[in-house]
């Protein structure tokens, strides 16, 4: 039972982490973008980077707690490492870059600097002496049968934006390649509109139609692909690229309709 309620405490360490990671991105790019954003890939308000990042040094970082130097280094060191095993993992998941620190100093593959390692070996020290031991303090007054109903749903809720998540960027290319698609069929009846003279205006009929759906798919990657690029401004991927290029011309038009 203890151990069962220990890994509990872990998983509620993980979702607590996840929402205060956050919240503290999400304030931060709200102010530098002047506009509310919603970070992170999950549409809920987690970011599990965090939450892993976080039990990563509850569990490697603990025993340093009053040596904060050392402290320092190693959490500079540990998580670059795991921000950078991130980044590459999302990168060969989901052939995306979800962010690039190419233009700062002291970078490795655009996917760690040397600032924001600063940043988590200073994090690592404020974690270990003084957030981790309030918010350890506060999960352990929960009577643990309550500990479990949260951790469960909490962890229900996750698991469901996940999915929801994955299928609404997957849905990203399903509807590029649609958009792709019409677009070429649009082009081959202007094309037998030239070379007919008859049926003209059955054709012109289809092709209203086509284009009505060609708007239609438009407005709609263009609502998914917004948030995504709110939350991750140095975002690249082959699919954000193409779609850049194919609604460069229309973007405008679409918004005014």
């Amino acid at each position: 039972m203890e151990i069962f309620l220990y890994i509990v405490k872990l998983i509620m360490y993980f979702i607590v982490y996840s929402f205060l990671g956050w919240v503290m991105e999400s304030v931060l790019k709200t102010y530098l973008q002047k506009k509310p954003v919603n970070s992170g890939f999950l549409y809920g308000p987690f970011c599990p980077i965090y939450g892993f990042g976080a039990i990563i040094m509850f569990l490697f970082l603990s025993g340093f707690k009053d040596k904060p130097i050392l402290l320092f280094i190693i959490g500079f060191f540990v998580l670059s490492l795991w921000e950078y095993l991130v980044g590459w993992l999302l990168e060969k998941i989901f052939n995306t870059k979800y962010w690039d620190y190419s233009e700062n100093k002291f970078n490795i593959k655009g996917r760690v600097c040397l600032m924001n390692s600063i940043f988590w070996g200073i994090l690592g020290v404020v974690f270990i002496r003084y957030i981790h031991p309030f918010v350890m303090e506060k999960i352990d007054i929960i009577e643990p049968g309550y500990l479990i109903f949260l951790t469960v749903t909490l962890s229900i809720i996750i698991i469901v934006d996940l999915i929801i998540s994955v299928v609404k960027l997957n849905n990203i290319n399903i509807n590029l390649e649609k958009l792709k698609d019409l677009t070429n069929t649009i082009k081959e009846r202007l094309d037998e509109l030239d070379k007919k003279q008859i049926n003209k205006e059955n054709i012109l009929q289809v092709v209203e139609e086509l284009k009505y759906k060609q708007t239609k798919i438009k407005r709609k990657l263009l609502r998914q692909t917004n948030r995504l690029k709110k939350a991750f401004p140095s975002m690249k991927s082959d699919v954000m690229e193409k779609l850049n290029e194919f609604l460069k011309e229309k973007k405008d038009n679409i918004r005014k309709k």
